[in-house]
């Protein structure tokens, strides 16, 4: 079981390195999604309800320690030079030469400017980001990152 904690271990803290890399590299940031530490918290719960995990396990400590990181990293969004970076376990960062569409919707809050920004691939899937700038600030982030052939579109909720 050891040997299996230190397998897991040295993939998750790569994965953690990797996500804080892109993290730290955000122009324009995004908001903080804090379901990714709800989702961490959730996963550690179950494992031990379900008792897939076991606390006496050898390198258990660590191994919870780095996934509880990962889940505070991953809340991170935002513009990085090279890619947008996302929320999610699966994937991180999208590169701008995969963006097919941006769609940016502009959301009335009288307390504090709210933009949510939907990258769109080319293979279709969609990833969203939410910004508290105006929509100016985020199409001239936009317009340095990305190509100039890809359509914005802005919209309003009302």
């Amino acid at each position: 079981m050891i040997v299996f904690y230190l397998i897991l271990d040295a993939l998750l803290l790569g994965y953690t390195c990797y996500s804080w890399y892109w993290q730290a590299n955000i122009d324009l940031k995004g908001h903080y999604r804090s379901s990714s530490i709800i989702w961490a918290v959730i996963f550690i719960w179950i494992g031990f309800t379900w008792q897939l995990i076991e606390k006496g396990d050898p390198g258990l400590s660590i191994f919870l320690a780095i996934f509880l990181m990962i889940g505070i990293i991953d809340g991170f969004t935002g513009l990085a030079p090279k890619r947008a970076v996302v929320s999610g376990y699966f994937r991180r960062t999208i590169s701008y030469s995969e963006i097919a569409m941006v769609t940016l919707i502009k959301v009335p809050n009288p307390k504090k400017k709210q933009v949510i920004c939907i990258l769109t691939t080319q293979k279709n899937r969609q990833y969203y980001l939410r910004f508290s700038y105006g929509v100016a600030q985020i199409v001239e982030a936009l317009k340095n990152h990305i190509h100039h052939d890809i359509h914005i579109e802005i919209q309003d909720i009302f």
